[in-house]
């Protein structure tokens, strides 16, 4: 007797290119990921529909096998507690299994969910101004109820089992993987010509992404490279940045006029494939990463990259990626002019940053997300 395939319901919201914007979000982008791979392997066990909840907006991307929903319903806190106290998606969308790739979300069956906690950072690396206090109060509940839990990193994992209350079973460890159609080091000469002429950066590079003035720790690469600079390296610094504050922007100020350092808006993902590519090395210092993308797509580029030890990313950086402190920046400032002077070879040369990278396959996860929901409607 032949089995009926698994509803799976996929909340595509975070795929959705809303209006105005130019680029996903860090879910939003492993969202998508997931799904295309999940496209590719069209595993017929599993019939897989993505919802959407937009009147604007679209996802980027068409997929062959799976089906979209949009359903036009508002998103927000004034009228979420309808999806929890009624069951609107179950009668809308029906389906055997929904799967969240959010952290958490109000829903009225959590029972029936597949959730990917990123991290637990709302617990042990909370920042106020990222709207930290409602994750604290709704997520531990959420993943108490919710049939599956996965999480991209075996740090996370520890950090859900520790602030959130589950018994370690119900957590899986799933690494995301790399888009190596952007991130890839098929044409790192090309990469620098194209970088020059949408830059106008005329020397080598050092470059950071992911930037901000809290965890990420920009403010430690921006003061590491401002003392190499005073000894006399001849890198700019590109750091893809919209809107760095204005205490930063007056403490750089002779840099920035230079042009030795340039705050770089708009960066679609070509470019930033070619930044990563046409760089001497990455720099993404962080004080707590669930998982660290940067770190995973400097590697894919054959570019070194400069990190931390801390959470994740030393499962991801493994051998290959640099290490230093988030605070040493005399330490970053002499690797610099280390850079400065020499490409990197031997444990963080391009061979050794590509080996690491090619542990992360976006069709290995997507294998395993199946395996997990199938696991989940038993």
């Amino acid at each position: 007797m032949k089995l009926k395939p698994i509803r799976l319901l996929f909340d595509a919201n975070s795929m959705v290119m809303r209006t105005g914007r130019t680029h996903l979000s860090g879910i939003g982008r492993t969202a998508l990921e997931l799904a295309r791979a999940l496209d590719e392997l069209n595993d017929p066990a599993v019939d897989i529909r993505l919802l959407t909840q937009t009147f604007r907006g679209h996802i980027p991307e068409s997929f062959r096998n799976l089906a979209v929903r949009n359903i036009p319903w508002p998103i927000g806190p004034r009228y979420d507690w309808l999806k929890q106290r009624f069951p609107l998606l179950e009668t809308l969308a029906p389906y055997d299994l929904l799967y969240e790739p959010s952290n958490f979300a109000p829903l009225h069956r959590p029972d029936k969910t597949v959730v990917t906690i990123h991290d637990a950072m709302f617990f042990s690396y909370p920042e106020s101004f990222l709207g930290h206090d409602g994750p604290r109060q709704h997520a531990p509940a959420f993943a108490q109820r919710a049939r599956a839990i996965a999480t991209p990193s075996k740090a996370s994992k520890a950090d859900i089992v520790k602030y959130m209350g589950v018994d370690e079973d119900k957590v899986t460890v799933i690494p995301w993987g790399v888009d190596r159609g952007i991130f890839n080091a098929n044409d790192k000469l090309g990469a620098k010509e194209r970088v020059a002429r949408a830059t106008g950066c005329d020397r080598r590079w050092f470059v950071a992404v992911s930037c901000d003035i809290g965890r990420k720790n920009t403010i430690s690469v921006l003061r590491a490279f401002k003392a190499a600079l005073a000894e006399g390296i001849e890198h700019d610094l590109l750091l893809v940045w919209g809107n760095p504050p204005a205490d930063y922007l007056q403490e750089f100020a002779a840099e920035v006029e230079s042009g030795r350092i340039r705050f770089l808006k708009h960066v679609d993902d070509t470019l930033l494939g070619d930044l990563y590519a046409g760089a001497t090395a990455s720099w993404f210092p962080s004080r707590y990463e669930g998982f660290g993308l940067p770190v995973l797509e400097s590697l894919a580029c054959g570019t070194p990259v400069v990190t931390c030890r801390n959470s994740s990313l030393a499962e991801v950086g493994g051998e290959a990626a640099i290490y230093v402190e988030p605070d040493g920046i005399d330490e970053m400032a002499e690797l610099m002019r280390e850079f400065d002077a020499s490409q990197p070879a031997g444990a963080h040369g391009p061979q050794a940053c590509l080996g690491q990278a090619a542990k992360f396959r976006w069709d290995d996860t997507a294998k395993a997300y199946l395996a997990l929901f199938k696991a989940a409607a038993e």
